[in-house]
């Protein structure tokens, strides 16, 4: 017959073979839940993160485009063929290569551009409309934004293609303001064309910034329209398109800086200390 301690080590034994099968099982059902797909919340979790970021991404980029493009992207008459080219793109791109470098960093998506025209024209839109359209009835097409959506697109494309930030800040940058150039052309250029009005021949937009009271026309860029700047190849435009690509350099750059030093590196920052 078998002593009592031999039985009370085989209990002993198949206890403990019992409660590490139950343990291996606890394990698999953990298992199961952590590596469970939740679509559901992800997707809401997703759906929220993205339209909370659109109105943040949207406002600060039209901020900074009312800061330094001012007037000259929000009326009419004030579209010309001088600053309108060379201040829009730089303060455009700012917030656009900042999303950039986040977007590229934490997820490899070269999509911070599109992302930050598409926050934006929206956003633009209905603040113009809200404000200018119903509160002081001035039509839509005076105080129209423009869009940098073609731009953006373009400006994601050459970081896709080049995956690198210098390159892009030159290539991406040129093609980023020339690529805003022509697409916004398209939307001006029926308000450019000539009209008698009180037996003077002016264009479209000249008529609608006089019928409108508003900041007041900008008389000294028809002065600088006659003055050296069409020594260049008797035209103003092209050089404003140059120098407006040079000028988007700078600004590309401007971006970066907030990109990595006012949004990553303060994050990295914590999460080091924590």
């Amino acid at each position: 017959m078998p002593s009592g301690n031999a039985v009370d080590e085989g209990g002993r034994g198949m206890t403990t073979t019992e409660e590490q099968l139950e343990q291996a099982q606890q394990f698999e059902r953990l298992k199961a839940l952590v590596d469970k797909p939740y679509r559901w919340i992800d997707r809401k979790w997703d759906a929220v993160f993205w339209i909370s970021a659109a109105f943040i991404v949207g406002a600060a980029c039209d901020i900074t485009k009312l800061l330094f493009a001012g007037d000259w992207d929000f009326w009419t008459d004030w579209k010309d063929r001088i600053w309108w080219p060379i201040l829009t793109p730089f303060a455009l791109v700012i917030i656009g290569s900042a999303l950039q470098y986040i977007q590229w960093l934490a997820w490899r998506f070269p999509t911070g551009m599109t992302y930050t025209a598409i926050c934006l024209w929206p956003l633009a839109t209905l603040g113009r409309w809200l404000q200018w359209g119903n509160f002081v009835h001035y039509p839509m097409n005076f105080v129209w934004p423009t869009t940098m959506v073609p731009a953006g697109i373009f400006a994601d494309w050459v970081l896709f293609k080049t995956k690198s930030f210098i390159l892009t800040s030159v290539i991406g940058s040129a093609v980023f303001a020339f690529g805003w150039w022509v697409s916004n052309y398209v939307m001006i250029a029926p308000f450019l064309q000539p009209a008698q009005w009180m037996d003077r021949i002016l264009t479209v937009a000249d008529i609608q910034g006089i019928s409108f009271i508003h900041s007041q026309t900008p008389e000294y860029l028809r002065i600088v329209e006659h003055g050296t700047l069409r020594s260049f190849l008797g035209e103003t435009q092209y050089v404003a398109l140059v120098f407006g690509a040079t000028v988007t350099v700078a600004g590309y750059w401007i971006g970066q800086f907030i990109g990595r030093m006012l949004a990553i590196w303060p994050i990295g920052r914590f999460m080091k200390k924590w």
